[in-house]
């Protein structure tokens, strides 16, 4: 069972990377000279430019930077927003590159490709402040009654199974009980609840380590004996 929900997280994530240390800060000088660059490819009308600009950002995590990308990801073309948020995803740790994905979010809701990338972006740069920016996205979208998939929804899911943190557990397991994803009352909203419960039990599987149980309400009761075994990067307290 594990192996099959690790599997469609992984499927949805194909090229996550692993975690990194993050790169020495850029000064100013260096965040200047990429706006200044980003900002003369977006005066032309060439595509091919503007990509090239918009990647030559991905090592300068400043938040210079990262405020004159922001804009990108609600106008223009999809495949150069789709560019912006993979630049800004290879920020790892950054905190104004999650801010500036967390702005991609609503422009991009009817934008399958682009959004994907926006989540995706969000998973790789694995900020904390990116927990509550889910938790509010699936609140928001998941009604008790829903039976059809709404956008991003799922993603979310995956993306809380990326983000080392307990509180991410801790949201997983109130949404799943607030939305009655599980548990009795499960399947109210169809087949499509029943998915979302699995792929928020998925994200419990990644997050944890521990094996499925087959229904997330069984989470809770394990959460609450072994919370206290992990430290808020839900690295084992054992571990030296």
């Amino acid at each position: 069972m594990r192996k099959v929900l690790t599997a469609a997280v992984l499927l949805l994530f194909p090229v996550l990377l692993l975690a990194q240390e993050p790169p020495a800060p850029p000064t100013q000088k260096e965040a200047d000279t990429r706006v200044t660059a980003l900002k003369e490819a977006c005066k032309g009308e060439s595509d091919e430019a503007k990509k090239q600009a918009i990647a030559a950002c991905a090592d300068c995590p400043h938040p210079s930077v990262a405020a004159a990308l922001a804009p990108l990801l609600a106008s223009g073309a999809d495949e150069l927003r789709i560019a912006v948020a993979q630049t800004l995803g290879r920020m790892a740790g950054f905190a104004d590159a999650a801010k500036a994905l967390h702005g991609g979010l609503k422009p991009n809701e009817k934008q399958d490709k682009v959004l994907r990338a926006v989540f995706e972006g969000i998973a790789k740069v694995g900020h904390a402040a990116s927990v509550g920016v889910l938790e509010k996205w699936i609140d928001d979208r998941l009604d008790l009654r829903d039976s059809e998939e709404v956008p991003g929804v799922i993603l979310a899911f995956d993306v809380l199974g990326f983000l080392k943190f307990k509180t991410s557990v801790d949201v997983i397991l109130e949404l799943c009980n607030k939305k009655k994803v599980s548990g009795e009352g499960a399947g109210t909203g169809g087949r499509y609840k029943l998915k979302c419960g699995q792929h928020a039990e998925a994200a419990l599987v990644r997050l944890t380590g521990q094996e499925a149980f087959g229904d997330v309400e069984l989470w809770k009761d394990w959460w609450k004996k072994h919370a206290r075994d992990y430290k808020d990067d839900l690295s084992p307290r054992d571990a030296k």
